[in-house]
Parts: structure tokens; C-alpha cells; sequence
């Protein structure tokens, strides 16, 4: 026994050259050590060392140039990292890179499968309700029968007339032949009835998750999840063809840094697509993700999750279940579920879930399971998600330590949560998945319900923080690869607290970069229910790191989202290196960036 804990004592003390022999007298050597640089470790005290070593694809130990260095043998592989900085790998507790995927890799897609080539969406700006009509009609009668019309109306405004003038019937004149979808505002669309025949063909019945009337939403209208279903489920016939431009989107990720992300898996078929690359040793990065299958295309999913054991925290290393995702239980803005009081027109446009989506959470956490990765923006959804914890809780005889135990997750951070809200979410040990990005949101909602909500209600992180609250950080960003500074763009909302414009909103809710760090790696851990495992770099976790461009912690706030990654690993391998910074290492180039605009 002594040659283990000869080994512990690597591990947690950090001691002399002795780590590498056993008592047995076998020699254990680092298969990697970096050093020579400035490394964040995340720990529970942030500490910063100027190595670190790694072995089967776990941190082997961190400390000093010396310390480090003495565990390397003839075969290590060494990298003199000069000075660079080193983070653990960011953690994005909430975004879609299905559909992304869907979005980003649509020539990969029709290649294999050319019949998807009618689910592109185009993009039609017009200058009134009139030409949007005449124009979605042209498309209609160029596509040729039976062919499916997807468009984007443009501008944003023009699109909200439409969808408050035209409704089911006039759907079906502007499209008699034609599945048609017609994207309003953010996740809201209007459709035409051969759209719902192709769900109740395939399904048999019209599932409760795409029918409006359940939905509480007007006529005609569906959201994002519908959507995700019919691509997903629907158009696509092979889930390999799904696995192809997954793999892709989890590389262009990775080359931003992410070594985790986190969503709710919609159908069965998206599932595979990831079970297909995760059997084979494919998956780039990790995917943290939360059951929503047995609600997408069904008519009794609280049935269904009835029926279900307690899957969270179950899978593998690189694929594993965190609970179970009622996808949303409001919209995005201006179309939220909200306690606020404002005139007669916004709230007329408000959107809170409908009966059914609550009779299914009511039913999933009465047994037992884990509500996570699910969508509430407005401090409405927040209410009614709260509400039913604990009141199904209470009927199910699940005591406060056991909620607790769970760590329910409410996602966004959009308008919510009120102080009041925070306070009851700390009872119950929620954990408050916070998109920094929302401050773009901030003039809207001034305009819309007052600046002081803009300001204080709005991703209000520090409230949660001072409060005592649980807080992580989330991208839900499908133009990542297309903006400035990729994931250090977020951090850089959280910290400077300004948008895109340069007017700051919320200042009293800006956090320093260590916390904002801490955000979307150690904290995010205990949401993907991996803290034991992921979220810093400490001896015996996971080796996910990143290598970055400079230091850190010494950037002007202002710059944050200049930093560039010229490294990401995952489970100690590389996937993703820069290029220059692969030819100047004597490093394989591996991964890539997806170009400006794609």
C-alpha cells in the first residue's frame, strides 16, 4: 500500500522529486507538463501557480517550474508555455449547438441528405405587410408544390405587424401548397396548417408541445422547440448525418475555449447523433445535457417522466444527463411571462407557459427528478416555476434538504429574479444560470417597462451574489464564432456591464473578472453535476484547459474580448490549436475557427 500513498501524496502535497517512484519502484512520469507560465487555477482559493502536469488525461499536479518539471520523463511531452495564461476550460451552461449546427453547416447537411435544402431559411426584408404577402407568395410558386418555404421576415418591427395581422387562414392563402414557416421575433413564428400535418403525420397526433392552444399561443404561432423537433426529428432521416456537422459545430467551439456546454436534448434522433460520435471516441468537447425527449412529441410526457428513474448525473465522460428540461416556460423579449406593470400594448404581447407545461413540471418533480436547462426569461415564469417546486415537492413528501440535494436550475436571468425571487431560490438551493449578454436586451426593456428594471432586473448577478445566491454563467449565443472575442466576449457583458453601443446598464451588477471566471468554470461545474470533476485545475480533475493570448487577469476590462485562445484541450489531448501557435510549439494543428460571417 505504501506506493499509493506515495501517490496521494503527489497529488495533494506537492512535495519533492520523489513523487515519481513507487514503492514498488516504478517510476511514474507525467505524460505532459506545461510550464513556465501563469496558470489560474480556479481552486477554492484562486490560486495561480507556473505548472502544471497531466496523466490520463487528469491533472496530474500543479505547482512551480521545479516541481512540475521533476515529474517529467524521457517520453513527456513538455511545452514552455512563456508566460502565457492558462484557464480551466469554459463551461457554457446553456446554449443550442444542434441548432447551430443546423444553421452553420447547411451545405455539410444537404450534401448528405439533399432534400434538407428546402428547410434553409431566407432571409425577406420589406417595407410593409402588403409586400410581405405578395412576397411570401412568390416564394411559394417559385418552390414548386409540396416544397417547404422558410424566411425570416425583416426588419424586426415589420415582422411583429405581420404576426399580429396575419393569422391560420391567412397562412394557408399565402401558402395552399406549401409547408410554410415564417420567423417573427426571436423564437416566435407563424405557420400554415401543412406544418402541423407533417408533426401529426409523423407523430399520429398533434403533441401537446407544438399545439398552440395547450402552448397559450396564438394561433398559428410555434417556437424554437417545434422547430428543433421538425429538423431534428422530422427532415433529417439519419442521425449520422446529424453526427457529421455536430462534430464540426463542438470543434469551432472549442476553438473559442468551451470544453463543456450544457442544453436540452429535444428528440431522440438529436440524441443519437451525439451517442454516435460519443461510442466512438468523437466528441470534441463535453455535452452536459437535460431529457427533454420524452416531452417532445408527446401528449403525456408528465406520464412519461412518471415513469422515469432518476437519470441525473448519469452517462459518460464526454455525454451525460443532468435532468429533465421543459424547454421553456415563456418566450423571448418582448415576448415574456412578466409580474410588471407596463401599458395595455406590451402587456398584451407578454407570453407565459401554458397549463400543460406546468402539469408536466408538476408531475417531474413530484417524481423526484431535477428540473434543469429550461428557458425563463420574465420574473412571471420565474414565480410559477418556484411555485411549482415546491408545492409538487410538498405532494410528492420530497423534504427541503432533498430539494436542495437536486440543485433545480432557472436559466437566463432575463428580467428575473426579483430580490424576493432570490431569496427563495436560496432556500431551495437554486442555481441561477445568468446570460451577461442580456444587457443588450436593457433599452428595450427601459423603453418598455421603465430603466429601472433595465437596471436592476436585468442578469442582476450581484443581487444573487450578495444575497448568498448560486450563480453561473451561460452564452445561449448561436453567433459566437461571428462576433469579437468569442466566450471572453461574455465575460467582458459581465464585467463591463455595457452593450454593443457603449451605454453600461446595471453597474451595480458588474463582477470582476476572477468572479466572472468563476462564473463559467468552478461554479458552472456544480450545474453540469461535475464540480468533483470539472470547473478548475486541481490534481485528479479533468485536464480541460485553455491557452490564451495574454494575461488574464491584467486586461483591461475593455479588451477582454481581444483575448485569443492558442490552445484548447480537453481530457489533457489538444483540439484545438491555433495555427501559428501550433508551427511555432512544433505542435499538430487540430481544429479550426469558423470565418467571419459564417
Amino acid at each position: 500500500m505504501r506506493w499509493r500513498i506515495s501517490f496521494l501524496t503527489l497529488c495533494c502535497l506537492l512535495a519533492t522529486p520523489a513523487w515519481a517512484q513507487t514503492g514498488k519502484g516504478m517510476v511514474i512520469f507525467a505524460d505532459a507538463v506545461y510550464y513556465n507560465g501563469k496558470v489560474l487555477t480556479v481552486d477554492e482559493r484562486f490560486s495561480i501557480a507556473q505548472a502544471f502536469a497531466v496523466r490520463e488525461g487528469k491533472v496530474m499536479a500543479v505547482g512551480s517550474d521545479a516541481q512540475i518539471l521533476s515529474l517529467a520523463g524521457p517520453n513527456t511531452r513538455r511545452l514552455d508555455l512563456k508566460g502565457k495564461t492558462v484557464l480551466p476550460g469554459f463551461i457554457d451552461t446553456h446554449s443550442h449547438l444542434f441548432q447551430y449546427a443546423a444553421a452553420n453547416w447547411t451545405k455539410d447537411l444537404e450534401a448528405l441528405e439533399p432534400h434538407l435544402s428546402d428547410f434553409r431559411q431566407r432571409e425577406v426584408t420589406v417595407k410593409s405587410v402588403d409586400e410581405a404577402i405578395a412576397t411570401l407568395k412568390k416564394m411559394a410558386a417559385d418552390a414548386g408544390p409540396g416544397k417547404m418555404v422558410h424566411a425570416q421576415l425583416l426588419p424586426v418591427s415589420l415582422a411583429e405587424e405581420f404576426g399580429e395581422k396575419i393569422g391560420p387562414k391567412e397562412m394557408d392563402e399565402i401558402s395552399p401548397k406549401n409547408p410554410m414557416i415564417v420567423q417573427l421575433r426571436g423564437t416566435d413564428r407563424i405557420v400554415n396548417s401543412l406544418v402541423f400535418k407533417m408533426f401529426t403525420d409523423y407523430f399520429g397526433e398533434l403533441p401537446e408541445d407544438i399545439n398552440p392552444a395547450v402552448q397559450g399561443r396564438k394561433p398559428g404561432h410555434m417556437g424554437s422547440g417545434a422547430l428543433r423537433i421538425l429538423f431534428g426529428e422530422i427532415l433529417v432521416q439519419k442521425p449520422q448525418t446529424l453526427a457529421a456537422v455536430y462534430k464540426k459545430e463542438l470543434q469551432a467551439w472549442a476553438a473559442h475555449g468551451v470544453t463543456t456546454w450544457s442544453s436540452s436534448l429535444p428528440t431522440a434522433k438529436v440524441f443519437s447523433g451525439f451517442a454516435l460520435l460519443d461510442s466512438s471516441g468523437e466528441m470534441p468537447i463535453r455535452f452536459a445535457y437535460s431529457h427533454r425527449m420524452g416531452a417532445a412529441g408527446s401528449n403525456q410526457p408528465g406520464e412519461f417522466y412518471k415513469r422515469l428513474g432518476n437519470i441525473a448525473g448519469h452517462g459518460t465522460d464526454y455525454l451525460w444527463a443532468i435532468g429533465i428540461s421543459l424547454s421553456s416556460l415563456d418566450s423571448s423579449y418582448p415576448r415574456i411571462c412578466s409580474s410588471i406593470k407596463a401599458n395595455e400594448k406590451i402587456k398584451s404581447r407578454e407570453r407565459c407557459a401554458g397549463e400543460s407545461d406546468y402539469k408536466f413540471m408538476h408531475a417531474a418533480v413530484q417524481a423526484g427528478h431535477r428540473i434543469s436547462g429550461t428557458h425563463l426569461y420574465g420574473d412571471g415564469a420565474v414565480d410559477g416555476y418556484l411555485d411549482t417546486v415546491e408545492k409538487a415537492s410538498a405532494e410528492g413528501g420530497i423534504t427541503l434538504d432533498e430539494i436542495r440535494s437536486k440543485k433545480h436550475n432557472i436559466d437566463h436571468c432575463g428580467m428575473s429574479p426579483r430580490p424576493d425571487q432570490v431569496e427563495r431560490g436560496k432556500k431551495l438551493n437554486i442555481i441561477w444560470s445568468c446570460a451577461p449578454r442580456y444587457v443588450e436586451d436593457a433599452m428595450d426593456i427601459s423603453r418598455d417597462y421603465g430603466e429601472k428594471y433595465a437596471h436592476e432586473l436585468n442578469a442582476p448577478i450581484q443581487t444573487i451574489l450578495l444575497a448568498g445566491g448560486k450563480v453561473v454563467g451561460e452564452m445561449d449565443d448561436s453567433r459566437l464564432h461571428r462576433k469579437e472575442g468569442g466566450a471572453f466576449a461574455h465575460i467582458k457583458y459581465a464585467v463591463t456591464r455595457k452593450d454593443s453601443q457603449g451605454r453600461t446598464w446595471g453597474a451595480k451588477q458588474a463582477v470582476d473578472k476572477a468572479t466572472a471566471l468563476k462564473m463559467f468554470t468552478r461554479w458552472a461545474a456544480e450545474y453540469v453535476l461535475r464540480e468533483n470533476v470539472l470547473g478548475s485545475l486541481e490534481p485528479g480533475k479533468w485536464a480541460d484547459f485553455v491557452v490564451i493570448d495574454r494575461d488574464y487577469l491584467s486586461t483591461p476590462d475593455e479588451e477582454l474580448s481581444k483575448i485569443n485562445v492558442f490552445m484548447t484541450a480537453v481530457a489533457g489531448k489538444p483540439v484545438y490549436t491555433d495555427p501559428q501557435f501550433a508551427k511555432t510549439e512544433g505542435l499538430q494543428a487540430v481544429g479550426f475557427k469558423l470565418r467571419p460571417g459564417r
